[in-house]
């Protein structure tokens, strides 16, 4: 297994992330895993990268690419959505670090169960991989994921890291909630998605939906005519509920256009 950063954006900061990362997790469970490999952002939607993260409503992070015929698994990672929230002072340090790993765990935790079949017990039972998520196999993941970070977290450097992602967040948050109130709905947008994505920040999130609801109305607007339409059409406020497919997904469905045409014709 190697690691393949295929982008310039941060390219030997986003190494040393994942090599710190990599000390935590098993070994053995990165067997069959041909490359972890980072590029700068999502190749599945290029219209959506056009806006700024907070008008999008979701960020992709990586996704796990499973073993196709002479294809060997891989785990991608997308480094501009992994690294949003992170403060600029903040980008080298191990703050950076946990907000990675727990995209890398989350999607080992699919290679996990691909090459295994179970994460934690043999009974475990997964839909087989056709091209849609699992809810079941994400909440696995999820648990994969953190318990990687519970460990990472007993060593002090991390134990830190983690202090000052919660107040840093809280912080944004709390900034967020500020330009609510003064009636600045894009700037609580922003702030309030970033403190989500920097730790989950359930307050910030409630505080960025809101603000995005103002914004829909606010007149004059702040957005370009560009950014009103997407926010209108476009912006995903349930993004659990609705996620984008990734390439592989994309690529299954296709197929399966294609085999019900040649059985038609």
């Amino acid at each position: 297994m190697h690691i393949q950063v295929d982008t310039e954006y941060l390219t030997r900061t986003t190494e040393k992330h994942i090599r710190r990362a990599l000390k935590y997790i098993d070994s053995a469970h990165l067997e069959g895993l041909r490359a972890i490999r980072v590029i700068g952002q999502s190749p599945d939607d290029p219209e959506a990268n056009k806006y700024p993260p907070y008008l999008r409503g979701y960020l992709l992070n990586g996704h796990y690419q499973h073993k196709f015929k002479h294809r060997p698994a891989e785990i991608v990672l997308y480094a501009k959505d992994i690294y949003f929230g992170v403060p600029r002072r903040l980008i080298r340090s191990r703050v950076a670090t946990l907000k990675l790993a727990r995209t890398l765990a989350h999607e080992l935790g699919h290679h996990v169960i691909a090459s295994r079949g179970f994460i934690y017990k043999p009974w475990e039972k997964y839909k087989p991989w056709n091209g849609k998520r699992d809810p079941y196999e994400e909440r696995m993941a999820n648990l994969y994921s953190a318990a990687v970070l519970e460990g990472m977290v007993k060593h002090w450097p991390n134990r830190l890291a983690n202090y000052v992602t919660r107040i840093t967040a809280y912080s944004l948050y709390q900034d967020s909630l500020a330009d609510y109130w003064d009636g600045n709905y894009q700037s609580a947008a922003q702030r309030g998605f970033q403190a989500y994505m920097l730790h989950k920040n359930q307050d910030a999130g409630q505080c960025y939906r809101h603000a995005m609801e103002k914004l829909k109305t606010q007149s004059p607007s702040p957005l370009s005519d560009a950014e009103q339409d997407w926010l209108m059409h476009h912006y995903n406020a349930t993004p659990r509920k609705k996620r984008r497919s990734s390439s592989r997904e994309q690529e299954v469905l296709r197929n399966r256009k294609c085999r019900k045409t040649r059985k038609q014709a």
